[in-house]
């Protein structure tokens, strides 16, 4: 952390069991940092930003460490700005300040803050209380991490993440983010150093307290894993408690019948040229989390492309900083400088079609400007709304990922390469959360939106899409048709002779 030449970034990620002291490492990591800085440069206090998903999940983990350390270990934290913000030491060595995504001026705040320090407080979800961090976020905190006389550091403390979530590719995402020549180190603390630790100082003479603070830490550890395992959830026993990468079950998946086997395609899918696009949209109007698919549909099969969503984004700028430049990178419109731009001028040979959040056509209150017409201006394209009713997207989708396809494959396939976060989503990232009082899954969409965070948003775009062009009822009533008829075909007892 304190080490290396003063402007190379580097990446730290550190990877353990609930428990073992990660956020109480990313302070101290972040106190030796200050320590080298004021050394060299006297350019304190080092201003660090701890970002995650939600503020009130920040205030149940991040805030309470901070508190044990003012109270234990006597280091003075003064808070401010309504506990967003911790000064460190007198005069100031750190300032802390904490941002949660679930807060939209917390976001904005982000985007342009300067900081020398950046920590993702857990990236990956653990429970279905929390709906992690995007890659995307990284990205744009980067561009933060810049105070003068400060080695830039990131910093990423997390619980071990499901096997096929990003950050077990940030050497990719760090690529495609433009944050080329980047140290990336892994840290892993094994389950149960801390009670090993502990038991170590007890040995050297620093007291019994150790020895019992190691077996108290154990007995935590082994009534964690007992209660995860009492409810079924093994999943969690192995990740919170056992240290291990595996798959991440949240609560009941809003597509039960997805499968990352069968409906991810094996490689890219193939574009045809000249057949329509349709654009399923999901504006984002109340939370800032727009997000956009794209897909091609036939008799019997149906094609997602790709799909993009916007992290704290307004809709124009989502159109214009993740809509195009996938249609540019694929060309369905023409680039810029070849003449391209916006509408149908600038098409490929592709027709297109909208289908948007029924919500793009509700104005704000303040002025008659709408997402629609946001749209359309920009695309000189008009968007259809989809269905209002959650449940007819609901049993659309349902409907849609149970049908089988011509030949091996099933109706649904979704390219592997441009749907991220899609395919997380539909693989119970969006989620019914379980009431904590039964166990039973809160069957409620907003429930659910909340829950899945940004996970929601491109399987509700897809949504639109899907009920529209093969909404549930229509499929029910054809499969009626088409059933055989059930029984014997003609009499066959004595008295129909």
């Amino acid at each position: 952390m304190r080490h290396g030449p003063r402007h190379e970034l580097r990446l730290l990620i550190l990877r353990g069991p609930r428990g073992e002291g990660k956020t109480l490492a990313v302070f101290w990591a972040c106190a030796a940092l200050a320590e080298r800085v004021a050394q060299e440069t006297g350019a304190l206090p080092l201003e660090i930003a701890i970002v995650r998903d939600t503020y009130t999940n920040l205030e149940r983990t991040v805030l309470k460490t901070f508190e044990e350390i003012d109270r234990d270990w006597a280091v003075p934290i003064r808070w401010q700005n309504a506990r967003h913000e911790a000064i460190v030491g007198d005069p100031p060595t750190m300032h802390f300040s904490f941002f949660g995504l679930d807060r939209p001026e917390d976001a904005d705040k982000l985007q342009g803050f300067v900081c020398g320090v950046l920590v993702l407080e857990e990236v990956a979800p653990a429970a279905g209380i929390a709906s992690g961090i995007p890659a995307s976020v990284l990205g744009i905190g980067a561009t933060s991490v810049r105070q003068a006389g400060v080695p830039p550091r990131i910093l990423v403390p997390m619980n071990p993440p499901d096997k096929n979530h990003w950050i077990l590719r940030v050497e990719e995402h760090l690529a495609e983010a433009g944050l080329r020549g980047v140290t990336v180190q892994h840290f892993v603390i094994p389950q149960g150093e801390k009670a090993i630790h502990f038991r170590a100082l007890a040995a050297m003479g620093y007291g019994e307290e150790w020895l019992e603070a190691a077996t108290a830490f154990e007995a935590y550890r082994e009534r964690n894993r007992a209660f995860l395992e009492s409810i079924g959830r093994h999943d969690l026993a192995a990740r919170l408690v056992g240290g291990e990468i595996g798959e991440v079950r949240l609560g009941t998946a809003v597509v039960p019948n997805f499968s990352r086997l069968l409906h991810v395609a094996k490689g890219p899918l193939q574009i045809v040229r000249g057949l329509q696009v349709i654009r399923g949209i999901d504006a984002g109007v109340n939370d800032l989390h727009p997000a956009s698919c794209w897909v091609q549909v036939g008799p019997d099969w149906v094609n997602v492309l790709g799909s993009r969503v916007g992290t704290n984004l307004s809709f124009e700028d989502f159109l214009r900083n993740e809509v195009l430049p996938f249609e540019r990178k694929y060309k369905l419109v023409k680039a810029r400088g070849a003449g391209g731009g916006f509408g149908p001028g600038a098409r490929q040979g592709f027709p297109f079609r909208n289908i948007g959040d029924p919500a793009m056509f509700a104005t704000d209150g303040r002025s008659n400007r709408t997402a629609a017409l946001v749209f359309e201006l920009m695309f000189k394209e008009g968007v259809e709304p989809g269905p209002v009713e959650w449940s007819a997207r609901r049993e659309s989708l349902y409907a849609a990922f149970g049908r089988k396809g011509t030949g091996d494959r099933l109706f649904v396939q979704i390219d592997p390469d441009e749907n991220e976060i899609l395919i997380d989503g539909l693989a119970s990232r969006f989620h019914y959360p379980e009431n904590k009082a039964t166990g039973e899954p809160v069957a409620d969409i907003a429930a659910a939106k909340r829950a899945s965070g940004i996970y929601s948003h491109p399987v509700d775009a897809l949504g639109y899409v899907i009920a529209t062009i093969f909404p549930a009822h229509q499929w029910a009533l054809t499969q009626m048709r088409e059933r055989p008829p059930g029984g014997p075909q003609k009499e066959s007892t004595w008295l129909g002779r």
